[in-house]
C-alpha cells in the first residue's frame, strides 16, 4: 500500500471582490522548506468557486425564506513549468506521475460556507455556517447550500447585499518519492493550503403596498353602538387598488358592520374607514385594540391581504346624565 505523507502549509490566500462579481483565486507560491524529494514540475491553477441563487431572488418584505445557493467549481489548470529534468526510467516515471497528481490542484475539499448581511441591513441571516464537502473542477456541489433569511417588515423596496464566505482546502504541490518504473509503484508527499473566497449575492425586496394606522377618530360608550373612523396610510411603494378594510373586534366589542370600501390608496395616501361598533354594557372604560386587515389588488391584478394592524379605540364610561335620561 502506498504511504502518503501529507504536510499542511500555512499558506492562506485571502481574496476580496466587488459587488456583483465573484473573486477568482490568485496564484500562490509553494514553500520548499519541507522538500523530501525531487520536484520535477511546478503547476499553476487553483479552485474557483462560483455561487448563484437558485430561482428568483425577489421577495416580499416580512418574509422568512430559505435561500438555495448553488456552488460550482470553475477552477482551471493553467499549466506547469519544469523544475528539474528527470534522468533514468524511475525519475521519468516519477515525473509523469507527478504531473497527473498535480492536476488536482483545481479541486476544492472540505468547503465551509457562511452567509452574512451588512450591519444595519433589514435582512437577517438565521443559519449558521455549513459544511458543503468537496467539489471537483467543472462540477457543482451535490446539493445547494441552504440559508434561512428573514426580511424585516419595514424593509424598503430595493436591492440588498448578502456576503458569502467560502473556506476550503486545496492541493498545492505533489512530490513523488521511491518511484519504481518497473513495478509501477511510488510514494508521494502532498502539500495542502487553505483558501478563502468571498462573493456578493444580491436579493431584491419587491415594491408593494404597505399600511399603517395613523389614528382612530371617535369614542365608544358602555352599552351603545357608535361610529368610529380609522385613518389608514399606504406607506408602501405601490398603489392598493380596490382597497377594503376589514375589522374583527374582540370582546367586549362587537360589530355587524365589519367591512369598509376605500377604493384606491396611492403610495403616501390616506383613507378613512368608518365602522359601527358596539361596546358591551359591562365593558371597562379603557383603550382597546381592534384587529384590522386590508384587502387590496396589486397593479398586476393579484389579490393581497395586509398583516393585521391594531386600531386603538377608547371606551368611555356612561355618565350619570346618560344613565338617567338616555342619549338625546
Amino acid at each position: 500500500m502506498k504511504k502518503i505523507i501529507m504536510i499542511f502549509s500555512l499558506l492562506v490566500v485571502m481574496l476580496s471582490g466587488t459587488a456583483g462579481a465573484y473573486n477568482a483565486p490568485g496564484t500562490y507560491s509553494v514553500p520548499h522548506s519541507f522538500d523530501f524529494a525531487k520536484n520535477y514540475y511546478n503547476s499553476f491553477g487553483s479552485p474557483d468557486i462560483n455561487a448563484t441563487i437558485v430561482g428568483s431572488n425577489e421577495f416580499d418584505r416580512g418574509q422568512t425564506i430559505t435561500l438555495n445557493i448553488d456552488l460550482m467549481n470553475r477552477g482551471k489548470f493553467l499549466g506547469f513549468e519544469s523544475d528539474r529534468t528527470p534522468s533514468g526510467a524511475d525519475e521519468l516515471y516519477a515525473a509523469q506521475t507527478e504531473v497527473k497528481l498535480e492536476s488536482k490542484i483545481v479541486d476544492a475539499s472540505g468547503i465551509v460556507a457562511s452567509l452574512s448581511a451588512a450591519p444595519g441591513s433589514p435582512i437577517e441571516v438565521k443559519s449558521v455556517s455549513q459544511l458543503i464537502g468537496s467539489i471537483r473542477s467543472g462540477q457543482n456541489a451535490p446539493a445547494p447550500a441552504k440559508f434561512d433569511i428573514k426580511i424585516d417588515k419595514k424593509a424598503k423596496a430595493g436591492e440588498y447585499n448578502l456576503y458569502l464566505n467560502l473556506s476550503y482546502d486545496y492541493q498545492q504541490n505533489v512530490q513523488i518519492i521511491d518511484a519504481n518504473a518497473s513495478a509501477q509503484t511510488y510514494d508521494a508527499n502532498y502539500w495542502y493550503g487553505v483558501m478563502n473566497q468571498n462573493q456578493t449575492l444580491k436579493i431584491k425586496v419587491k415594491k408593494q403596498a404597505d399600511f399603517e394606522i395613523i389614528k382612530t377618530n371617535g369614542s365608544l360608550y358602555q352599552g351603545r353602538e357608535d361610529t368610529i373612523e380609522i385613518d389608514i396610510k399606504n406607506t408602501g411603494e405601490e398603489a392598493a387598488k380596490g382597497a377594503m378594510a376589514i375589522i374583527n373586534p374582540g370582546d367586549p366589542l362587537s360589530t355587524t358592520d365589519d367591512k369598509a370600501f376605500l377604493n384606491t390608496i396611492e403610495p403616501g395616501g390616506t383613507a378613512a374607514a368608518r365602522f359601527k361598533v358596539k361596546a358591551d354594557s359591562k365593558s371597562l372604560p379603557k383603550s382597546y385594540s381592534i384587529d384590522t386587515v386590508l384587502r387590496y389588488e396589486t397593479p398586476e391584478g393579484d389579490i393581497r391581504y395586509s398583516s393585521t394592524l391594531q386600531a386603538p379605540v377608547e371606551v368611555k364610561e356612561t355618565g350619570l346624565f346618560q344613565r338617567l335620561f338616555g342619549w338625546i
